[in-house]
Order: C-alpha cells, then structure tokens, then sequence
C-alpha cells in the first residue's frame, strides 16, 4: 500500500532494485515532452482526450458516466462513472507502469461492478495511454477511485523530465464504507476548451449506440436524438413490420472501430455488441479495418424481433424473421454506405487512372470509356482492393485494350446488319488485313499531324525549329502529290547556303537540327529529292523543294518573295543544283498582301507565297475531308468525368510530347 505522500513515478520500485541488484544505471532521464511524444493525440487533441477519458470509464464497467464542463471557458472540470473503481494495488500498478499491458492484466472483456447485470462489452484500451488525457487540458489533475470500501485519492502532475515524465501524490487512502465503487477524475480546465455542443457530438457519435451506457453532460442526458448529424429512416419488412435505422457518421474517423459498425437495439437494450459482422467480409464493401469503418455507426431498433433475441443477450435466434429482417437492413446499409463513400471511390479511380494516363491517350476512344467503367466495376466487386491493386488493373487492363485492334472484330460483326457484312465482304475480297492496316495507318497519321498543325500555325509562341519545321518534314505531302514520294530530305549543305547568304552564324535553336536555318521571324528547310542516272547511281537532285516558315501573325509581302527568290540563286551559284534541277519554295504565313501571287523565274524556278490556313485545306481536300465523316460516326466522347479530368490534366512530360 502506497503511504501518504509518497512518491510513484513511472519505473516501479521492483525494476528500480533490479538495476540497483545487477550494479547497472538507472534508465536514462526522460525529456520534458516524452510523456506528449508516448501518448500523442491523447493528451494534444482535445476531442481525442474526452473521448479516452470517457472510455476509460466504460472499460471499467460503468453504466453511467456524470460530467462537469465549463461551456467555452476556462475553470474546474469532472469526470465522475460508477464503474469498479481500483484498490490501492491496483492504482498503484495501473499509474506507474508505461505502457501498461491492459489485454495481459485485465483481459478484453470489462469487469462490471457488484449488483450490475453482466452483459458482453469489450474495452476499449490496451496500453493504459488513456489515463494521460487529463493533462490535454492542464498539467496537473486529480483522481478519486473508490472500491471495497475504499478510497483514494491522488495528485497527478507533469515534471520537467528526469526520472520520471509525471509524478503522484497519494492525498488520501481511507476506509469510505459508505461510498459506492467508481472514479473521478477532475482539474481546472486551462487549455483544449471545447464547447458544450462540441462535446455533444464528440461523445454522442461514439457512446451513445450503447443504450446500457448513459452520459450526462452538465446535468443534461445525452440522447440520441439530441445529435445534430442524426440520419433517421424507417424499413418494412414485408409482413413482419418495420424497424428505424439510424445513422451517425462521425465526419472524422476515430482510432478504433470500437462501439462503430450495426448496433441492434431491442426495447431500448442492446443485443450483442456493434460489429460490421455481416458487411466485413470477402467482397463486402466495408473492412472494419478501414478509416470509414472507424466513422460511421448504424443503430437498428428491431423491436419486431424481441421474441428472437437469446436468453443473455447476446445475438438472435435465427428464424425465418429474423433472417429476413438481417438480410434487408443489412442490404439497405450496403447502399447507404455505397452513396457515402462515393466520394471516395471516385478519388481512388481517379489516382488509378492519372498513374497511366499516357497510356490511355494511346487507346482509342472507345477503349478509354471501357478501361474507366471496368475500374468502377472492379470497385464495385473488391471494394477493399488496395490503390496499389486497383492501379496495377488499370495498368494491366489498358494494356488487353491496347492489343487489340481497337474492337472486337467478331462482337462488331455480330452487330453488323446484312448490308454491312456485304460491304465488309467487298471489302476483304479486294483488300489484305495488311494492305489495310497500312493504309489506314498512314491515314491516321496524317489526319493526326493536320490536327497538331491546326493548333500550332497561328501561335506566336510556337517555336517554328522545334515543333513546325518536324511536322512540316513529315508533311511534305501537303504541298503535292510530287512530295509523296519518300526521298525527299533535309539537305543540310543547301540550309547552309541560305545561312550563309543571311550572314548569320548557326543559331543556338538549331544545333541538334543544322539542316535548318532559324531566323528571328521565320525558319527555313531545303529538302531534296535525289536523280539516278541509268545505271542507277545517283546524279544530282531531280527536285528541290524550300519551305520557308514565317511566325504566327505574320503578314507576307513581295519582300519575302524576293528573299526566297535570292536565296534560290545563292543555291544555283553555290554548286548545289544545276540549272535544269527544279526548285520550288514555298512560303508560308498567316495572311499575305493583296495581289501576291505565284511566281515562276526561268523553266525551273517557282514560289508560291500560301496562308497557313489554306495549306491545310488543301491537306483536308488530300485526305478526302475524312475527319469530318469521322467526327460524325465517333462515339460520344469523354463521357466518364473521372476519365476526362485525368486526360484533361497536362504535365511537363504532355509538353514535350505534343
């Protein structure tokens, strides 16, 4: 027995003398913030603090819990139960031991006081952390425990450090025959205030499932229904009536799924205890062990099934009623909980597609819209797949649509009317799979490059070296059916010429591309297309086509046509040419002057002064105007919202590859 005023601290007496015994050191001295470090949110979050020091209370079998608060101030504050209360003993071992091991020196299960109906109720605690909440609201409280007839009364308060985090005074340890068992734990509240109507809620979300559990607050009892975040709903069960459910949801998850799950109310008692039993298992959209879990509560009064409950209390019976009444609460709490976290699906989808959204843009549209439902599918089925899963079957899934063609070739034939399947059977009599495949990639290709030109031309910011000039090389074919051919190519010995004849040395701009001359308002590429003589060796250039690309917003003048003009005969007087090869230069702009027209020097000599616009309805006239009979059978796009702001997010990597 602990004598008055003696000190406890938080190493016992027994581990003291062992040190002492084997000749070795005390353990090191505790800094002055171990005790805020150890216990965390405990005794730094108020909410979290009430809540522990309520618990404690519940886990010492009290069935009613009586506290003293001052509404949004500082003074003295209280926190009286009714539970067993400890012995001198066992205050003294509960109050110096660390990390006190509730689970080996009480067991899980609550000890209830002498004369109070024994009933299933598991604690909360398990290391004893819980009887530091008191110092969230002041560094020094006191507790009055009562028990075979008993009392004691100590002084609890923070140190600087040292030997021990906190000290205790024992005040009073006396023979009290007349006090009832229970615990009070009380001081001046100085910091962590919490209004009455925070503590309402605080306490209301988490105790008050438990009917056998009564709490006032300033003298007023806690109900249910005084609980502004209460859902209340009402289910027939076909010709067994109904029951009302109610639904509390914590907003915020707390650090235990204890007292949070279905919790059956019989004539305002409870059977069993709360549990997701039913909603947590293979396939089930709830884990108790998730944060959600931890959130929300369900208080099912089934009165219809008093006749149902067993003897003690602990479950029902399983009869055809019951089995009905289980099976619709828990599909109506399936859906309530699916519409709750909804939210919170749509964020995980929405991180599983953004790991691979390049890979996406890379699959047709169709497929995008597929890729985006089967994650809500999957959501749907393994609710508790993990984001790294959930992200590994978009990766795996987008990679199956990849493979494919784009569409199953025999679902679409299956769909296909009798005069479609006449057309596709015309079709494959005069084309091979392979003959297709290339035409219609190269197609693609050049509908894709009109797409990316559209977007660039009329740009003042468009860097004409780096993104117009590459398209440009890939594009000839724009400009004629003569540049379909594919040796035409940069010559990088005529961009030197033209360099030259510009008196400029080679721009930083064009260093990894010197068959290009950058100009402070233009860029210009020579492409040459080689002449084989009839032995088949090669003889000169049978062509040469100049494109001179000038800034968007730029006006093109006869100025520019006599530039292009000079530059042409620097390339004839240079030696790069002969007189009979042909040369074409076309320069381009975003408008031009009235009157500018084609003009041709010699036999072997043209310019063609074009509008950016214009060469690009002349590439939409060679390719047969298809994007607009595309656009019009394409299926809606971007119909998923999670999918469309993915796509629509562009990253560094995105720039560098437009």
């Amino acid at each position: 027995m602990l004598e008055r005023g003696k000190k406890c601290v938080g190493t016992s007496e027994m581990d003291r003398k062992r040190y002492i015994d084997q000749n070795l050191e005390l353990p090191f001295s505790f800094s002055p913030n171990f005790l805020r470090d150890h216990a965390g949110h405990i005794i730094t979050d108020p909410k979290t603090a009430i809540t522990e020091l309520i618990a404690n209370a519940y886990d010492a079998g009290a069935t009613a819990v009586d506290i003293t608060w001052p509404d949004d101030k500082v003074g003295p504050f209280a926190i009286a139960d009714n539970g067993t209360g400890m012995t001198d003993d066992e205050f003294n071992r509960r109050w110096r031991t660390l990390s006190y091991d509730r689970l080996k020196e009480q067991g899980a299960s609550v000890e209830f006081p002498p004369g109070v109906p024994k009933r299933q109720r598991t604690a909360f605690g398990r290391n004893g952390k819980g009887r530091h909440a008191a110092f969230c609201f002041s560094d020094r409280y006191a507790v009055e425990t009562r028990k075979e007839g008993r009392r004691l009364i100590a002084e609890v308060s923070l140190t600087e450090g040292g030997e021990s985090p906190f000290r205790c005074s024992v005040t009073a340890d006396e023979d009290a025959p007349e006090y009832a068992p229970g615990t009070i734990v009380s001081a001046e509240l100085i910091r962590g205030l919490l209004s009455e109507a925070e503590i309402l809620e605080v306490i209301g979300t988490r105790f008050i499932v438990d009917p056998s559990f009564s709490i006032l607050l300033n003298g007023r009892s806690v109900q249910l229904f005084d609980l502004q975040k209460l859902v209340t709903d009402s289910i027939t069960v076909g010709p067994h009536g109904k029951v009302d459910v109610y639904i509390l949801d914590s907003a915020s998850a707390d650090r235990s799924s204890k007292l949070k799950g279905l919790t059956w109310w019989v004539n305002d008692r409870m059977v069993g205890e709360p549990s997701w039993e039913g909603l947590d298992g293979e396939g089930s959209i709830l884990d108790g062990r998730k944060s959600e879990a931890k959130r929300f509560s369900f208080i099912i009064r089934a009165d219809i099934l008093r006749d149902e409950v067993k003897a003690d209390w602990s479950g029902f019976h399983a009869t055809a009623r019951s089995n009905v009444v289980s099976k619709s609460v828990r599909s109506y709490i399936t859906k309530k909980l699916y519409e709750a976290l909804a939210d919170d699906r749509k964020a995980r989808k929405k991180a599983a597609l953004d790991e691979h959204r390049q890979l996406l843009r890379e699959l047709p549209e169709q497929s995008k819209q597929i890729v985006a439902q089967f994650v809500e599918q999957v959501q749907e089925q393994c609710p508790r797949l993990s984001d790294q899963d959930l992200s590994r079957t978009v990766s795996i899934y987008a990679k199956l649509e990849q493979t494919r063609s784009g569409y199953d070739l025999l679902k679409q034939l299956a769909l296909c009317s009798p005069d479609d399947l006449d057309e596709w059977n015309a079709i494959m009599q005069r084309w091979t799979a392979s003959s297709a495949t290339l035409v219609l990639n190269e197609l693609g290709e050049r509908l894709t490059l009109i797409a990316r030109l559209q977007g660039l031309i009329n740009d003042r910011k468009t860097d004409e070296v780096h993104e117009l000039q590459p398209l440009f090389e890939r594009g000839l074919w724009m400009f004629g059916p003569e540049y379909e051919a594919v040796d035409f190519r940069s010559n990088r010995g005529m961009a030197e010429v033209i360099r030259k004849f510009f008196g400029k040395a080679d721009a930083d701009a064009t260093r990894n591309r010197p068959d290009f001359v950058a100009l402070t308002e233009s860029s210009i590429g020579a492409y040459a297309a080689d002449h084989y003589a009839e032995n088949g060796e090669a003889f000169g250039y049978r062509k040469v086509l100049i494109v001179e690309l000038k800034r968007g917003g730029f006006n093109l003048t006869q100025g520019e046509m006599d530039q292009a003009r000079d530059y042409i005969k620097e390339i004839r007087a240079a030696g790069c040419v002969d007189r009979h090869t042909q040369v074409e230069a076309y320069i381009l702009g975003s408008k031009m002057e009235d009157g500018l027209e084609p003009s041709t020097i010699g036999s072997a000599t043209t310019l063609h002064p074009m509008i950016y616009d214009n060469l690009l309805t002349r590439a939409h006239a060679r390719t047969f105007h298809l994007h607009r009979q595309i656009e019009a059978v394409r299926p809606p796009q971007d119909t998923d919202p999670e999918l469309r702001d993915v796509l629509s997010t562009q990253d560094t990597m995105d720039l560098f590859q437009r």
